[in-house]
């Protein structure tokens, strides 16, 4: 101790430079570095900064909180016997100035030199390890603060704890904390922090709760960040709503980074009206970040014109939007298959130089395939210039929703070349791509290999991708011993599929299980009562349609209406079965009416039997002319250019009759004909169809 006191002990004629050293304290304290540069001059022309450790030191400092560590590097090198004092400075300042590395370099000179760090100097270092996440050499600073009885040190504890938790190593960091005699605010937040950060959500908020019920009222604006986080993490909005009060009673409403983070908690709440009222508490207080999480928030409940309307707001305020931004927006058309709002989105993306992103171009490349587009798709994947796992999984997923399995695994076999690590979302699109080309044999070797080469194990919904599989080749039988040695109960997808197929083939007693099982999960779903009607019309057993019919009217059961929609003249016009609502009602028959003779001409022959209905067949020949789809199609032929491709969407599958007859109609009008429905795409050009009538 007696060295330590000599060391931090100023020289005699320290005294007379006082003065000085309130000056270069009030400059640095002001962060006026010009001023500190004048005084710096000063001492040098007097000579006192070489012989003044002790100015020295104050420059250094100074130096530092006016954020010029190369200066203050400068002084430090020109200091001929550097003290405790100026290590530590220097040290502080490096970690202060982000330049984490040269901290670290700086800490191990000071050890080299023989002098013994004070914990001042043991805390930055030890922040910037954590900055680096570094746990080796964390672990090696941990070390020396055991040996030197820093590590209960309030600042070089939070620290190490804060460097571990960011690290990843939470057990090391808890361990840290636990021993800690005395925790302050920034300890706290540390593990709150970094339990948040490592996904242990549920941790996170108790260790938040923890800190509340020990009365510790300095939790500052970084821990209720974090705990809003956690709790937006977890879903619960009863949660996130306590912390806002925590917030309010703190004062920090009206803090940026506290509002941003409140909006986002209710935005992952599902709670899009709090998150839009947070936002708006201050009118003026907008920004991209708050603006962003709103927008997600309104997309993720599928409330796109208010998603586009907060993205107005945003523009009409001058904020420009980010990455992120413009991926929640593109998402949003995606979902809702919004083409022209989805391209003039990609022009503003042009615009602000974002179109190499690979986050957006991949957002882009889903949006175009979504839409039906999908050499737009693929020329936009070409473009991007690295090629993340997201763009790849985009690509994958687009061949998928348009049946292209071949290219679907050629895509995925270029992205495991290229070193890059499928995930379960990857295989989800890929073992759909392979159902819905009929590539059964591939799919199954790719479900085998996600354990055995890629450490992946299946979750239901791939399990439900190799029964939709079976179903859709007609191996039912390969299906149903599928089931039966699955490790958990197919979800209701794979049930869906199942029963779809035992209509098709006709399979009652296999539908009959099916329809069972999905009733349990999906008690509400009206399509289970539709198919198995269907399916016990294809077999004549009119008696169990009835029964089931019945059964439906007694339980005020109605079956689901199908709609079809087109984008034309930046309105979208929406038509049912039979729907003679539009203005252009009676254009749109009459097209229909000469299109109908026209196929029938090249060949058509309309599909009775797929209408499950005891009618002449004349009877059924109308009800079919008249479905959705064919209405939106002889809509967009009237109204859209010719050099235009024809865009239907549609909430139901589409029928077999309806299938054959858009083949014929992109035939004799020569037009290119998509239709997404609720499964797939089908892209109609002259007489074919994409899916090779597999589907």
């Amino acid at each position: 101790m007696g060295k330590l006191r000599g060391q931090r002990s100023r020289p005699p004629d320290d005294a007379a430079s006082l003065p000085l050293a309130a000056h270069l304290q009030s400059c640095g304290r002001a962060g006026d570095l010009r001023r500190a540069r004048a005084l710096h001059a000063r001492l040098v022309l007097s000579g006192a900064a070489a012989a003044s450790t002790f100015l020295a030191n104050h420059l250094i400092t100074t130096y530092s909180r006016c954020a010029d560590a190369g200066s203050a590097a400068r002084v430090f090198r020109a200091v001929p016997r550097p003290n405790l004092v100026s290590w530590t400075a220097l040290v502080s300042c490096l970690a202060r100035n982000s330049l984490h590395r040269d901290a670290l370099d700086a800490f191990a000179a000071m050890r080299r030199a023989g002098v013994a760090p004070t914990e001042f100097a043991l805390s930055s270092a030890a922040g910037a390890a954590a900055a680096l996440a570094a746990p080796r050499l964390g672990a090696q600073l941990h070390c020396v603060a055991v040996a030197l009885g820093f590590d209960a040190e309030l600042f070089v504890a939070s620290n190490l704890a804060d460097m571990y938790s960011k690290c990843g190593l939470l057990g090391e960091a808890c361990r840290v904390f636990d021993q800690m005699p005395h925790k302050d605010a920034v300890a706290w937040t540390a593990m709150i922090d970094g339990y948040a950060k490592n996904g242990s959500l549920e941790a996170s908020v108790l260790a938040f709760r923890d800190m509340r019920r020990e009365g510790l009222v300095g939790a500052d604006q970084h821990v209720f960040c974090s705990a809003l986080s956690a709790s937006g993490g977890l879903k619960d909005g009863l949660l996130g709503r306590s912390i806002h009060c925590s917030v309010m009673k703190a004062g920090f409403e009206l803090d940026t980074i506290v509002r941003n983070a409140l909006s986002d908690m209710y935005a992952k709440s599902g709670d899009v009206e709090n998150a839009s009222r947070v936002v708006k508490i201050d009118p003026g207080g907008w920004n991209v970040v708050s603006g962003t999480s709103l927008i997600d928030s309104y997309i993720e409940n599928d409330r796109v014109e208010e998603a586009l309307g907060v993205y107005t707001e945003l523009r009409r305020q001058g904020i420009e939007p980010n990455e992120f931004t413009f991926s929640s927006m593109i998402k949003g058309c995606a979902m809702q298959a919004l083409l022209e709002q989805g391209v003039q989105l990609h022009a503003q993306v042009i615009k602000t130089n974002l179109i190499g992103d690979s986050f957006v171009g991949s957002t882009l490349v889903h949006m175009y395939g979504k839409c039906g587009l999908i050499s737009l798709s693929l020329q936009l994947f070409s473009e991007i210039e690295c090629h993340t796992e997201i763009a790849w999984n985009a690509i994958i997923n687009v061949y998928a929703l348009h049946g292209h399995g071949r290219e679907a695994i050629k895509a995925f076999d270029r992205m495991v070349s290229s070193s890059i690590r499928p995930n379960s979302i990857t295989f989800v699109s890929l073992l759909t791509a392979c159902s819905h080309a009929g590539l059964v044999d591939e799919g199954l070797k790719y479900f085998y290999s996600m354990k055995d080469a890629h450490d992946i194990q299946p979750k239901e919904e791939h399990y439900s991708c190799i029964i939709d599989m079976y179903s859709r080749a007609g191996r039912l039988d390969e299906a149903e011993k599928f089931i039966s040695e699955m490790p958990m109960k197919p979800n209701a997808y794979g049930w869906c599929s199942l029963l779809r197929a035992c209509r098709m083939r006709g399979n009652k007693e296999l539908g009959e299980i099916a329809a069972q099982n999905l009733l349990k999960l999906e008690p509400g779903n009206t399509g289970i009562h539709v198919s198995l009607s269907g399916m016990y019309a294809s077999l004549g057993q009119w008696d169990d349609v009835k029964a089931v019919r019945k059964l439906m009217k007694d339980s005020s059961i109605k079956k689901l209406p199908g709609f079809s929609w087109v984008d034309a003249n930046n309105k979208t016009h929406v038509f049912g079965s039979e729907d003679w609502s539009h203005p252009q009602h009676e254009q749109i028959y009459e097209k229909l009416e000469k299109l109908s003779e026209r196929i029938k001409a090249e060949g058509y022959v309309p599909d009775t039997n797929s209408l499950p209905l005891i009618l002449e067949d004349s009877a059924k020949e109308r009800i079919l002319r008249y479905h959705s789809e064919r209405i939106a199609v002889a809509f967009a032929l009237i109204s859209m250019p010719a050099t235009k491709p024809i865009i239907v969407k549609k909430n139901l599958r589409i029928c077999i009759d309806c299938h054959s007859a858009m083949k014929f109609i992109s035939k004799v009008e020569s037009r290119d004909i998509i239709v997404r429905d609720n499964s797939r795409f089908h892209h109609f050009v002259k007489g074919m169809c994409s899916c090779g009538d597999y589907w």
